[in-house]
């Protein structure tokens, strides 16, 4: 195959499970990361050669390797990928598992660009949602980052947590921009049934924040960001100028991306294939499960609008037309009307993009390209 894509690799690994994550995630398993690095490696030969430039280490939390064993998967994926000299390389990492050894193992193998967990400068709503970090934890791990040469940070953050309001919100966002990252994403808490959260909401412990608070935080949030520098380029994602992720770019614009590990995904050739979730499958060698997805033309543009909307600039009408040979505005002509009347959809000369009433309720907008 030709062309650069990107790589996911997703390490399932934790040292303790937060509350709110339903991810596939292990803790306790230490004794296995050397195995599952064997195994991603074993994975990564069905793709030799490929050329790459994203990638993004996920999870779990990869950072819990060890430097030694983040070196062994750094050696693995540099010896079996071609990777561009202009790649960006993502790790996320827990503020409690980063250390000055550690970072000079990225450093070395040419990580440009770490994403921290930080979900809130609170401690208060850290610890309702089971981190194991406290904000001076946070505060200092990004400042030890910085002083080890990495330029490009991204930090996550979440609204709607437990006891959340607007004041805490903005002591979490003044610390975040005084931090200066270059990015910076913002998602609200989502109740996953089977989680240790789910059921504190359900017994009562916590009041869900109801959903015209949840946007009011999110517009708060929204308006903060941009008085300081951060632009919206997509719903639930902010960057300095240029420091956009490049690899989830990748997703937002439906382009090719192979993924490694447990539960990972890729997108090749039309087709969409799943990794096994099953932890024992997969240290077996039994990677991929049986589901594929192979999309038809019909189903590539509806991905496409539904992923595009996401983004800021929206889908233009040229790179619509390049690719599908017909144009957006032509092929939904009665939708964007609708749309545009009720003031959910806005058009910019070819571009076409959600307004601010749009993304409120864009679940809703995107089920009319459904």
């Amino acid at each position: 195959m030709s062309g650069f894509k990107g790589l996911y690799i997703h390490i399932p690994f934790c040292l303790h499970k937060c509350k709110y994550c339903d991810f596939i995630s292990f803790c306790g398993q230490e004794e296995l990361y050397d195995l599952y690095i064997d195994k991603l490696s074993e994975e990564a030969l069905e793709f030799e050669g490929e050329n790459i430039d994203t990638i993004f280490i996920g999870g779990g939390t990869p950072t819990v390797l060890s430097p030694a064993q983040l070196s062994k998967l750094f050696c693995s994926i540099n010896k079996t990928f071609n990777i561009s000299p202009e790649c960006e390389f993502t790790v996320e990492a827990n503020p409690k598992t980063l250390f000055a050894e550690k970072l000079s193992v990225l450093k070395e193998y040419g990580v440009n660009r770490i994403s921290v967990g930080v979900q809130s400068f609170n401690d208060d709503e850290l610890q309702k949602i089971g981190r194991i970090h406290t904000g001076k934890n946070a505060y200092n791990t990004i400042d030890m980052i910085k002083k080890c040469g990495f330029e490009n940070i991204s930090i996550d953050l979440m609204l709607s947590l437990p006891g959340q309001n607007e004041d805490s919100l903005f002591k979490t966002l003044d610390t975040a921009v005084r931090i200066d990252p270059s990015h910076i994403s913002c998602y609200s808490l989502i109740l996953e049934e089977g989680t240790k959260l789910y059921e504190e909401y359900t017994l009562g412990i916590y009041s869900e924040i109801d959903e015209d608070y949840d946007r009011y935080l999110y517009h708060f949030t929204v308006d903060f960001l941009k008085r300081h520098g951060y632009s919206r380029y997509e719903i639930s994602n902010f960057s300095k100028p240029g420091r956009q992720c490049r690899h989830n770019m990748k997703y937002w614009n439906c382009d090719e991306y192979i993924g490694l590990g447990i539960a990972a995904h890729s997108y090749l050739g039309g087709c969409r294939t799943y990794n096994t979730s099953s932890l024992t499958q997969y240290l077996n060698g039994d990677f991929h499960s049986k589901d594929i997805t192979i999309l038809n033309g019909t189903d590539k543009i509806k991905e496409y609008i539904i992923m595009r909307l996401r983004l800021s600039e929206g889908i233009n009408d040229n790179d619509f037309f390049a690719r599908f040979g017909e144009k957006f505005s032509g092929l939904y002509s009665s939708i964007i009307e609708k749309l545009i009347r009720y003031g959910l959809m806005s058009q910019n000369k070819d571009n076409y993009f959600l307004t601010d009433k749009g993304i409120d309720i864009s679940n809703s907008v995107m089920c009319e390209f459904l």
